[in-house]
């Protein structure tokens, strides 16, 4: 039986209304984008057109002829049918493993009367705030350290500490450059994260997407299942740098905070394995 790679950027992503057509299938990545505009049909599902000016996020799935069957019924496609509501093509999809080619479903011409855009092209960010006036965030590096809350005069937010998580399927690494050294972030690449979990507010948002730098495209908010003291909490907001450098190693002060924001919280074992780490990294020449 043949096997195809499938990306998906709405009701099929992991949590949402569609994913039990996925249940069985391998998860190839989680966080996986594509060239293309997210656009909301205002029928409870997005739809996608192909551009290179902008980026689409999803995951990527291994799926075989019969589950392809199921989601082309799903997707109104029926090849060489010209009153399809979506066009399967393969297109180039990126991960942090590297590229693929993979299925993608598109917007044809029935969907043309579709105009709003979806801005950061993610359909979970899109929709995940209205669902809630709290929400659960996942911190692994800086963001470990209430001191720059308190500066910020944001610390009231996270006082509603859940406990250390821990994300599996991600390692720590320290993509983003700047003149004094790396910043962290996380990479799928099968390693496992601990953090902290918080259930904030919805008016931390602001804070979050501003000292991420969300605006300036430099991480992007990204959703993602962890679990704390044996209980999953799905869903759960990180940020994910969005153009990924060789790594440096981050400078004493953002280190140091990483560090005391871990301690007491964090297992000890991963914090020294997180001290060694960025030892081991080279460091920036200015």
């Amino acid at each position: 039986m043949d096997k195809h790679l499938l990306f998906v950027y709405g009701t099929l992503r992991k949590n949402e209304s569609n994913s039990h057509f996925l249940k069985h299938t391998k998860c190839v990545a989680e966080q996986a984008w594509t060239n293309g505009v997210l656009y909301d049909t205002e029928l409870g599902y997005p739809t996608m057109r192909i551009s290179n000016s902008k980026c689409v996020y999803g995951e990527v799935y291994e799926i075989e002829d019969e589950q392809l069957k199921q989601i082309d019924k799903l997707e109104d496609f029926v090849e060489n049918r010209s009153s399809n509501f979506h066009d399967r093509i393969t297109q180039k999809v990126y991960t942090d493993q590297g590229e693929l080619e993979a299925y993608v479903y598109v917007a044809s011409d029935q969907l043309k009367m579709v105009k709003k855009e979806i801005p950061l092209g993610d359909w979970k960010e899109y929709g995940y705030y209205s669902k809630k006036d709290n929400f659960y965030y996942f911190a692994y590096g800086s963001c470990l350290d209430d001191a720059r809350f308190k500066l910020a005069k944001v610390d009231h937010y996270f006082q509603e500490l859940v406990g250390r998580s821990v994300l599996s399927c991600y390692s720590l690494r320290f993509t983003v450059r700047l003149p004094d050294g790396g910043r962290a972030d996380i990479v799928e690449d099968g390693g496992v994260v601990e953090g902290k979990l918080y259930q904030l507010p919805y008016e931390a948002v602001r804070y979050l997407y501003k000292r991420e730098g969300v605006d300036h495209q430099l991480y992007r908010p990204a959703f993602v299942d962890v679990l704390v003291d044996g209980v999953v909490y799905k869903d759960v907001l990180t940020f994910i740098v969005i153009g990924k450098k060789e790594e440096l190693a981050p400078p004493d002060h953002y280190a140091e905070e990483i560090i005391r924001g871990g301690n007491g919280c964090l297992s000890d074992e991963y914090i020294q394995r997180i001290e060694f780490y960025m030892r081991t990294l080279p460091k920036s020449c200015n």
